[in-house]
């Protein structure tokens, strides 16, 4: 007799899975004793589709981005590129805070990120003459607004729902401006990623 087949799992229903669970329930309660478990098969048979948990983890993380994904283009500045890539990217941790651990560079639950996204946008960079000094702290600054944004109000409030300021008068000028700013968090993100690249262009200009 032959030795019995392991149960046949689809790579991208595991996937899924695992996304859903991290959605649901967060990072931690993902194992593959609870992933096998919600898929119906034990968890030593993940193995045969996958090296290890890291595999599944780097998964989600292309799953997430999926969607998100920034056709490089080219013709568009490097400010544009970052404009939209960051834009994506925050749009991503809006949609699986839960999965923002993973998104990060380093750290024990974060699997290996692909890169190519970023060494096209340095090599865009360099192209069109930034200096080599700015270019990382360019993508981080960035990579930071976007991570600050989505992780510090993960529901997405308006900064008027945020604060939620009485009458009073002791805060009459905060009450003012909040009044007056952008009513959503993604408008309000825009203008402060547009404020960043463009104090990046005037430093790069300076030199």
């Amino acid at each position: 007799m032959g030795r019995p087949t392991a149960p046949l799992v689809d790579r991208d229903d595991a996937i899924a899975k695992a996304l859903d669970i991290i959605d649901r329930d967060g990072l931690k309660a993902l194992s593959l004793r609870r992933l096998g478990s919600d898929l119906g098969v034990s968890a030593a048979a993940l193995y045969h589709h996958f090296a290890d948990k890291q595999e599944i983890l780097r998964g989600v993380v292309d799953l997430v981005f999926a969607t998100e994904i920034v056709t490089p283009v080219e013709s568009e500045s490097w400010e544009e590129h970052v404009l939209h890539s960051i834009a994506r990217y925050r749009a991503a941790l809006v949609a699986h805070p839960n999965a923002a651990p993973l998104m990060t560079l380093g750290g024990p639950a974060a699997p290996p990120l692909d890169n190519l996204p970023r060494e096209f946008i340095v090599r865009k960079m360099l192209k069109e003459g930034v200096p080599e000094r700015y270019c990382y702290p360019i993508i981080e600054s960035a990579a930071m607004l976007a991570f600050g944004s989505a992780m510090m109000n993960p529901k997405q409030l308006s900064p008027a729902e945020r604060f939620q300021l009485d009458e009073t008068t002791k805060v009459a000028g905060l009450r003012r401006v909040i009044d007056g700013t952008y009513a959503t968090a993604t408008e309000l993100f825009s203008l402060e990623l547009r404020a960043l690249i463009r104090g990046w262009r005037a430093i790069i200009e300076e030199d």
